[in-house]
């Protein structure tokens, strides 16, 4: 996995400081002790904070400008470069569907 980003506002350090946490919380250096069930706290800095919908807020931060990327020929890459990582099934289930809901078009599963 490589991290990067396009936004002038998120600095180098920033994202070294986040990708090391990433790792470290991978690794299980975060959180203590792993009997299947761990509390690993979030730095304070990489939460999004301010907001009245935490799947809109999450989707909104992740795919900026979603719905003027998503006309683009290039949407598939603009997609495979950022990832939202979810704890649950249950919560992938709901944010694709929110996601789902805000592109207009057909609908088709592929089932493998």
């Amino acid at each position: 996995m490589r991290l990067q980003s396009n936004q002038s506002n998120t600095s180098v350090e920033e994202l070294q400081q986040f990708s090391e946490w990433l790792l470290a919380v991978g690794n299980g250096q975060v959180g203590g002790a792993n009997d299947d069930y761990v509390e690993i706290e979030i730095p304070y800095g990489f939460l999004i904070i301010e907001f009245d919908d935490p799947i809109d807020a999450i989707v909104n931060n992740t795919y900026p400008n979603l719905m003027q990327e998503y006309k683009n020929e290039g949407f598939f890459f603009f997609l495979q470069s950022r990832a939202i990582l979810a704890s649950t099934i249950e919560i992938v289930d709901h944010i694709n569907e929110y996601v789902l809901k805000m592109i207009h078009g057909t609908e088709k599963e592929y089932l493998s």
